[in-house]
């Protein structure tokens, strides 16, 4: 798949009158254990209040973690990072809150991204021990045993 694209041809990445708002930077700028209820609240209204005529996006949008994951998996490392990468991450990490796949693809994507090697370390480890701690917090599913039996 070529680059995250959120099917938007209007405004792109280019310089406009209105600044993007800070709250899309922050998949790349916050680690896991530092948001806090407020700030996981602030992702998720700004993703809730997106529109898109695509289903795919709809479905992410409104907090469905598999359409979140399927737009981001299998998309390129960017080069640089503007609206067309902020913007599905940010979707990918309001799903990464609660869904420990979502989260261990936020780990491994921040590893693919131009962010200095620190800080990308830093963020893309702290969503893998989100990933593992989510994962422990889960019910076990039960497993059913066969030739029945108690």
């Amino acid at each position: 798949m070529s680059e995250i694209d959120n099917g938007d041809r209007g405004r792109g990445d280019e310089a406009t009158d209105e600044p993007w708002p800070g709250v899309l930077s922050y998949w790349r700028t916050i680690s896991a254990e530092a948001f806090d209820d407020a700030t996981k609240a602030e992702v998720i209204t700004l993703v809730r209040a997106t529109t898109s005529t695509i289903p795919e996006w709809q479905r992410a949008i409104s907090g469905d973690a598999e359409a979140a994951i399927s737009m981001v998996m299998h998309c390129k490392a960017p080069t640089s990072i503007g609206i067309k990468v902020d913007f599905p991450m940010t979707v990918l990490l309001s799903c990464a809150f609660d869904d420990p796949g979502a989260a261990l693809l936020l780990s491994h994507k921040l590893r693919q991204m131009p962010l200095e090697a620190h800080l990308r370390t830093k963020l893309a480890t702290s969503w893998q021990v989100a990933n593992l701690l989510s994962s422990l917090r889960r019910p076990a599913r039960r497993r059913h045993r066969r030739g029945g039996g108690s």
